[in-house]
Parts: C-alpha cells; structure tokens; sequence
C-alpha cells in the first residue's frame, strides 16, 4: 500500500501536497518533505508548494471540525474507528480542551483527526480554533517544506531528520501549556502564612 501512495504521490507533481494531506493516511511530514524536494527538481517555487500545503491543511481541519461539531459524538467515534484512535483516547482529548482551551489544537500538527474532531465535538469557538489552526500549520507547513528543499532527492529520510527534532517540539508545547498554566493560578506559588 506504501508502495502505491508513493507513487501516487510522484505521479501528481506539485498537487500531490494538498492530495497527500487531504487523504490523510501518508504521514504529513513526508509530504511536505516531498513538496519541498519539488521546489527545487520542478523548478516549483517555495512560496507556492508552502501556500498549498498550509491552505490544505487548514481546509482539511476546517472539515474534521465540521465533523466533530455537526455530526456530534456518534459520528465522531465511528470516525475515530477508522483512523483507529480509541475512545479512551478521545475522551482524554476532550479532557484536555477543558483543561487548556483552544490551545490544545496546536497538537493537531501530531494527530490532526483526534484534535480537530474533538475540537468540534466539544464545540470549540470556531473562531479559536481557526485562529490555532491557521498559525500552527503556517508554522508546521513552512519548517518542513524548506526541511524537504534542504534534503533534496534524499527527501524520503525526513523521519531520520524529525526523529531527532520531535520530542524538541512536544518539549516546547508541554513548557507553553505548563506557563500558561502556571501564570493563570499565581496562588500555587505564594507563601502561606
């Protein structure tokens, strides 16, 4: 099946970015490494490969919220079977909505499915939720469009690459969450008397 998403992948140039986020089954970093490799073999300009991506990763997620929102938790969990997340999972999605708020959408970049189903599920102020969504895919479209466009015809060893950068990236959205946390309770750090 790899085999033939890859190829399916190389067979539609440059629209092979927003196909390959939209099906959802090829792990995003690989074909953004990918649209990033054809800036430089097609002659594709980096602006228009990293506008595509980021445009159809928000559209994607736009629709998933769609999902979540309209459909509601029974169709939500049907969905969820068929990316094979399970309940347990997506309840502690939800869990963590109430906890933190929109910002927990930032972890849509990991697991787009469960984050943004859940956001519309809990009916997360779409506003929000876009307003996430949009900055953080900007962010995750550009690193690795330009991470594909460094690697070059070695653009399929991006998880080599992301192995070691990763856990730097949950790292920095753990110590966000945990300042955020921190700063709306201040009384967990004042001196009793």
């Amino acid at each position: 099946m790899w085999h033939f998403l890859e190829q399916l992948l190389l067979g539609c140039g440059v629209f092979s970015v927003p196909l390959g986020i939209f099906i959802q089954l090829i792990p995003n970093e690989l074909v953004l490494a990918y649209g990033g490799y054809l800036t430089g073999s097609l002659d594709t300009s980096f602006l228009f490969v990293f506008l595509l991506a980021w445009a159809a990763f928000v559209i994607s997620q736009i629709v998933l919220y769609g999902i979540g929102r309209y459909g509601g938790r029974p169709v939500a969990l049907r969905l969820y079977r068929s990316f094979r997340i399970s309940e347990a999972k997506q309840r502690r999605a939800e869990t963590w909505f109430e906890t933190y708020g929109a910002w927990i959408v930032c972890l849509s970049v990991i697991w787009r499915q469960l984050f943004a189903v859940s956001a519309g599920v809990m009916r997360l102020s779409f506003r929000k939720f876009l307003t996430v969504t949009v900055l953080i895919f900007a962010v995750w479209s550009f690193i690795f469009v330009k991470l594909g466009m460094m690697l070059g015809d070695n653009w399929r060893h991006i998880g080599e690459v992301t192995h070691g950068f990763l856990p730097y990236v949950g790292i920095t959205i753990g110590l966000f969450f945990l300042i955020r946390y921190i700063r709306a309770n201040p009384r967990l750090f004042k001196k009793s008397a």
